[in-house]
């Protein structure tokens, strides 16, 4: 794995773990060491016969890439074989699978090379053709232009002006990824935006965009350039965090007052877990941010934190907190400090905090219940204008 060649950040366990990794067979141990993913993959809908068989073939870690396109390339062969017969509807479940097995294809761990890249790229066309067949207009890929690059979201738009909902994943997924959470929201009646923003997905895998310490000022620019736009109501806007995503949608809040509620799963306080976290989410820090000695880590580090009382006491949104009882990387301790500042403010708001027996960060084995969650919270507290009462008189 290149990735080890790179860094100064890993401890000599990290070391002994990843050349351990590399040796294993896939009956011996891949199956084990990437099963935390599994249900990240099974949320995004990939079938799990298609998981086992895929690690069934792997053989070592090395082949990963190599594997995956022998894979998506038969089941790119079915599709175009039976895609004449199909209807429309089945059309579009069958590129959503495609799109869903290219992503769990480039998994976020895997060195970054041109491989990945391709396998990425797969991923986002299979998004776009499918969304484009269900949705015609009312889906668009929307480019956002920020510091003089180029940024990519998707963009599921509701037929009237709706509240926005804006999905920041963490530092290992990519925008593609959270389709069905995108679908569930738009079912509820909200517009929904996904995006890669600097060091994520698409940024980073095709554009080679780093992490920039302002990301938050970056989803705030997104949201100016879709002021005016049909279907959205960019004065009410929720935000969907997920692990680090969530600290950035925090500093988002606490500048930007049209960002009404905030979803936080899983976000940390603070970075400072670092040398004691799984090797595989050093791996995509370090590729996400591109701090490679130990100085320049510390500085990221430092950089990713909310425990600044005036940035918290600046945030007036609504939010729902939801946590893995077993998190290894945040502690459910932090979340209910966190807590208790938000409930101490003065601001007129919810604030509450749901902890998931046995789940892990980020819930992953939760997800339908961590949906209906997000859902429930997002159609409560930002209800569209047709559902706000009339005052009397």
């Amino acid at each position: 794995m290149k990735n080890i060649a790179e860094t100064q950040a890993y401890t000599l366990f990290d070391h002994v773990f990843v050349h351990t990794v590399r040796a294993l067979s896939s009956v011996v141990g891949l199956k084990r060491v990437t099963q935390p993913f599994w249900n990240r993959w099974f949320a995004s809908g990939v079938d799990e016969d298609v998981i086992l068989q895929f690690l069934d073939e792997l053989g070592t870690i090395d082949n990963w890439a190599n594997t995956a396109e022998a894979v998506i390339a038969r089941k790119v062969a079915d599709y175009d074989r039976e895609v004449g017969t199909m209807r429309p509807a089945q059309r579009v479940t069958a590129l959503r699978k495609l799109s869903y097995l290219g992503h769990m294809a480039q998994w976020g761990s895997l060195p970054i090379t041109p491989q990945r890249a391709g396998l990425y790229r797969m991923a986002r066309d299979r998004y776009l053709e499918a969304e484009i067949l269900a949705f015609g207009p009312a889906f668009r890929r929307q480019a956002f232009e920020w510091q003089g690059n180029a940024y990519h979201g998707n963009l599921h738009l509701q037929p009237a002006t709706a509240p926005l909902i804006v999905i920041v994943h963490g530092i290992d997924g990519c925008k593609e990824e959270h389709l069905s959470t995108e679908l569930a929201l738009h079912v509820a009646g909200f517009s929904t935006l996904c995006l890669d923003g600097p060091g994520q997905g698409e940024a980073l895998l095709i554009d080679g965009l780093l992490w920039n310490p302002e990301f938050h000022a970056f989803l705030s620019a997104a949201l100016d350039q879709l002021e005016g736009a049909a279907g959205i109501d960019t004065a009410r806007v929720g935000l969907l965090g997920i692990s680090i995503g969530g600290m950035w949608c925090y500093q988002a809040a606490a500048e930007d007052k049209r960002i009404k509620a905030i979803f936080d799963l899983g976000s940390p306080l603070h970075t400072r877990k670092f040398p004691s976290l799984p090797f595989l989410i050093k791996t995509r820090l370090c590729q996400v941010t591109g701090a490679r000695r130990e100085d320049e880590i510390a500085r990221v580090l430092a950089q990713n934190n909310i425990e600044d009382p005036a940035l918290l006491s600046a945030v007036a949104a609504h939010v729902r907190m939801v946590h893995g009882e077993r998190d290894r990387v945040v502690s459910t301790a932090d979340k209910y400090r966190l807590l208790a500042t938000f409930k101490a403010a003065p601001h007129v708001r919810e604030a509450s905090l749901r902890v998931i027996a046995g789940g892990d960060h980020c819930c992953t084995g939760h997800y339908e219940a961590v949906r209906d969650d997000a859902v429930g919270f997002f159609s409560r507290v930002l209800p569209s204008r047709a559902q706000i009462p009339t005052p009397a008189g």
